[in-house]
């Protein structure tokens, strides 16, 4: 058995592409490693901040909790006018005050 001592043979049999092409593979696997534990964080942070978002069911409950409020508005708006306008049909002043004058 022979003992190689020239270490630098082995190194010149690879040709500059070879060599090129190994330093490029080397280099995009660590940019997916990289790429992979930055994947792995991001997804970390994602599940804290999940408990600030609202789900389906919650948004659906909030929203209909808001559009019956709406609705109430609304109807409130309304009934406050129409309740208004009666009164000064029928004379408001002489209901309330009797005839007299409101600044007195």
């Amino acid at each position: 058995m022979r003992i190689n001592e020239n270490n630098h043979a082995y190194y010149e049999s690879y040709n500059c592409k070879i060599q090129k092409r190994v330093e490029y593979v080397l280099d995009y696997t660590i940019k997916i490693t990289k790429l992979k534990r930055l994947l792995s964080e991001i997804r970390k942070e994602a599940i804290k901040l999940k408990e600030f978002f609202w789900n389906d069911d919650e948004l659906k409950a909030k929203r209909d909790a808001v559009n019956f409020f709406d609705a109430r508005m609304q109807a409130m708006a309304y009934y406050t006018l129409h309740n208004l306008e009666k009164y000064q049909q029928q004379g408001w002043k002489e209901l309330t005050y009797g005839g007299g004058n409101i600044d007195e």
